[in-house]
């Protein structure tokens, strides 16, 4: 089992689209939290958000994600115990190594670029 850990980021007063904090988000948990995204009973409580209105303009969303780290633990012949953090399992999307822009109709959302996944 991965150890895990919950992380939670509140954004104030985004106006405009949330798509572009959404998909952004995604996009990148699939290259950097595999384990969450390909796992179907992960995903049900692994990610979660909420979002109050402030008003007709601006919205507060809350973002919780379930977090893994791979990490070894072994022994040594000396008896020690040797900690190592291991790079996560990752599947490289069609979308990687490019600068990618989100659009609603003509309106540019977001712009990012997804980094190669490593080994």
């Amino acid at each position: 089992m991965l150890p895990r850990v919950t992380t939670a980021a509140t954004l104030g007063a985004i106006a405009g689209d949330a798509d572009a904090i959404m998909v952004a988000m995604i996009a990148w948990l699939k290259v950097h939290q595999l384990d969450l995204m390909a796992n179907e009973e992960r995903r049900k409580h692994g990610i979660s958000f909420e979002v109050d209105f402030n008003n007709h303009e601006t919205v507060n969303i809350s973002i919780k994600l379930e977090l893994t780290e791979r990490v070894a633990v072994k022994r040594s012949e000396a008896g020690r115990l040797d900690i190592q953090h291991l790079a996560e399992m990752q599947d490289t999307p069609a979308y990687a190594d490019e600068f990618w822009t989100l659009y609603a109709g003509d309106n540019l959302l977001a712009e990012w670029s997804t980094p190669k996944a490593t080994a």
